[in-house]
């Protein structure tokens, strides 16, 4: 290993040109801090395949002398880190490579840079230093040294990993995961604004409104501690029917459930109504009231989430710090997601994305039908478990059969599908009418439960299976989890993650010449804040690149994808839905 140390742009301009001649650089830097707006990058190590590596003390060299190596392709651990840093300090970062994707798809786990190194390049790499003085006036050399390992060990491994990647048929997966990685981490380097002083309005109210819930309880449950699972659970012991009492869900430790899900059930019965809200509210105050302002960031004011490739089994986007794509079912809580001043949010969703994924890797001739007809799946399957035509089907029935359509693609038996229409669909469902609904989905579609058969074979026997573009569940690496629901819909969610990854690379070229940039994505819809003046054509071209982003995952599908995309503009995410 030859190590160079530079601390003067002088002689980082001559090592920048040197390093420019590489196919390819291993990149790390060391930080102040974890945020790139209120820390600084204090060393920037590259290194090239036959182990040279030129580690840059950026507190004494211009960022402009590095410019040469932004032609250079990088690679990186966790390059959305790199990114973000870099691109704040202006550095015009070039595509990226990530060993961390790498090792994910090869060795079904998120794992950090040492792990890796170890695994795959027999290298024993010490992370003491990691958390050292970055800021101190002088590097030592043992933090020069670790820096500049860190570099070298991320080329190398993705010399070994990509032509495993290449032969596992992922390429493609991988491609669209890399690619994805400037759009993300744009986003969250830029942050979400939001109404925080609408938001300060709303905590009031939901204060207020505990207040008034705790002296009701206070009197409605006899003086026992309502924060208290198990004195909940034994008043509810002592005052629900019998037959209530008979069916009511059972902790691990055979005492009543008190979960807010579990009262929710149950929520059209006077004595439960108080302590439903109660918790609904509480836990609205303790996650999204105070606990979500601690997300406000000081310089900007924005949030700004963290959204993560890679690290969920289906290959669906994560967010975290905090989860915006996971916010409560409120209107007004969704009215706070605003686009920046003078400027509109365009949103467009995939309908019905995953019923369509389904009916295309089954090949369910009555789904594709119904699809390709323009016909709406939700009312062909209620008029099917009603046993009426579809003209007759009516707003209620249409609503009840969602859940039986989505229900199935997660392999869920009556029991819980009777219980996620209650919950999420505002659907009165007996387990005897699930039973019921259940088997008329599958006498519905032949094909589709032919299908759910075979992948749930292949888990029990391969103990695998695996998304459109090759990536892999695997069921004795990743954990069983639920085995036969997974079998079944992580095809299904994961090939719908894919479709959305692929519109989300399209729209930089689409969106060039515009002030349009990505605002959120969750899971099958993407925002984009731009100016009104810019508004029509944004909305064009956001259809269009989810339009082509579906037949990029699935050319075969160009059929199925009349009304697949709903576009609208709006003042916040709530007018979008």
């Amino acid at each position: 290993m030859q190590l160079s140390y530079v601390k003067s742009s002088v002689e980082a301009r001559q090592h920048a040109a040197e390093l420019a001649n590489q196919p390819v650089l291993g990149v790390d830097i060391e930080t102040t801090g974890l945020d790139p707006l209120t820390n600084r990058v204090r060393l920037l190590a590259a290194a090239t395949l036959s182990g040279r590596i030129v580690v840059f003390d950026m507190f004494h060299v211009s960022w402009d002398s590095l410019q040469p190596i932004c032609g250079v392709g990088w690679v990186c651990h966790n390059a959305s880190f790199e990114w973000r840093h870099l691109t704040y300090a202006g550095l015009t970062v070039p595509p990226l490579h990530d060993s961390m994707l790498l090792d994910r798809l090869v060795s079904h786990h998120n794992r950090k840079l040492d792990e890796v190194a170890a695994d795959h390049l027999g290298l024993q790499l010490d992370k003491t230093l990691q958390v050292s003085n970055w800021s101190a006036p002088d590097m030592r050399s043992e933090q020069i040294e670790y820096c500049g390992a860190d570099a070298l060990a991320t080329v190398r491994i993705a010399q070994e990993l990509l032509p495993q990647v290449d032969k596992a048929g992922q390429r493609r997966l991988y491609d669209l995961w890399r690619q994805a990685i400037p759009m993300l981490a744009g986003l969250t380097l830029r942050g979400q604004s939001f109404d925080w002083d609408t938001h300060s309005k709303l905590i009031d109210k939901w204060t207020a409104e505990k207040k008034t819930l705790t002296q009701q309880l206070q009197q409605h449950l006899g003086g026992i501690n309502y924060n208290s699972g198990p004195q909940i659970g034994d008043w509810l012991k002592e005052n629900l029917p019998a037959a209530t009492l008979k069916t009511w869900p059972k902790t691990a430790s055979g005492r009543l459930s008190t979960a807010a899900d579990t009262l929710e059930l149950h929520a059209k019965q006077p004595m439960i109504q108080p302590l439903l809200r109660y918790k609904v509210v509480q836990k609205l105050l303790s996650t999204y009231g105070l606990g979500w302002q601690k997300n406000r960031h000081p310089v900007t004011g924005n949030l700004h989430p963290e959204f993560s490739l890679g690290m969920t089994v289906s290959g669906r986007l994560a967010c975290s710090k905090p989860n915006t794509q996971n916010p409560p079912r409120l209107t007004e809580f969704r009215q706070l997601f605003v686009p920046p001043s003078g400027q509109v949010l365009i949103g467009a969703d995939f309908s019905q994305i995953e019923l369509r994924v389904a009916a295309l890797l089954s090949g369910d001739w009555n789904m594709l039908d119904a699809y390709r007809k323009g016909e709406d799946l939700h009312t062909k399957t209620a008029a099917a478990i009603a046993g009426c035509a579809v003209e007759a089907v009516t707003v209620e029935q249409r609503q009840g059969a969602k859940p039986v359509n989505f229900g199935n693609l997660y392999g869920q038996a009556a029991a819980g599908l009777a219980r996620q229409a209650n919950l999420d669909y505002g659907v009165g469902m007996t387990t005897a009418d699930a039973t019921q609904a259940l088997l008329k989905f599958k006498l519905a579609y032949p094909q589709l439960e032919h299908w759910k058969r075979q992948h749930l074979g292949l888990a029990q026997q391969q103990r695998q299976v695996k998304t459109k573009l090759g990536l892999v569940r695997d069921f004795d690496r990743q954990h069983e989890g639920y085995l036969r629901g997974e079998a079944q819909n992580m095809p299904v969610q994961g090939s719908a993650a894919e479709v959305l990854l692929a519109s989300l690379v399209r729209l930089p070229a689409a969106l060039a010449g515009t002030d349009a940039v990505l605002y959120h994505t969750v899971h099958d819809e993407i925002e984009l804040a731009c100016s009104p003046g810019f508004a029509d054509r944004v909305a064009a071209e956001l259809r269009g690149v989810m339009m082509q982003g579906f037949l990029d995952v699935f050319p075969e599908g160009e059929a199925l994808t009349h009304k697949l995309v709903d576009v609208k503009a709006g003042s916040s995410w709530a007018e979008l839905k």
